[in-house]
C-alpha cells in the first residue's frame, strides 16, 4: 500500500495505481475511488496496511475500500 498526502488539506489519500501519467487513481478519505492530477499531492509513501500503527490516520472508508479492491488485484 502507497499513500500520498494532499499538498492543500493534509488529508492521506490510498494509491491504488500510478501509470506514471498526470493523474493518480486514489482512494479519497470518504472511501471513493478518483483519478485526480498528481500536482495536488506529496510523493508517495509506503505503509503497512496490516499494521495499524502505520496506516496514516486513513479512515474506516479508505480501508474498507482498500480491502475490498485488494481482493481483486494484488497490491
Amino acid at each position: 500500500m502507497e499513500l500520498v498526502k494532499n499538498r492543500a488539506s493534509g488529508k492521506t489519500f490510498i494509491l491504488l495505481d500510478d501509470a506514471g501519467d498526470s493523474h493518480f487513481l486514489l482512494i479519497t478519505p470518504e472511501g471513493k475511488v478518483k483519478r485526480l492530477e498528481r500536482h495536488l499531492f506529496g510523493p508517495p509513501v509506503p505503509a503497512d496496511h496490516h499494521n495499524p500503527n502505520r496506516r496514516n490516520n486513513l479512515t474506516h472508508a479508505q480501508e474498507d475500500k482498500y480491502m475490498e479492491h485488494a481482493e481483486y488485484f494484488d497490491y
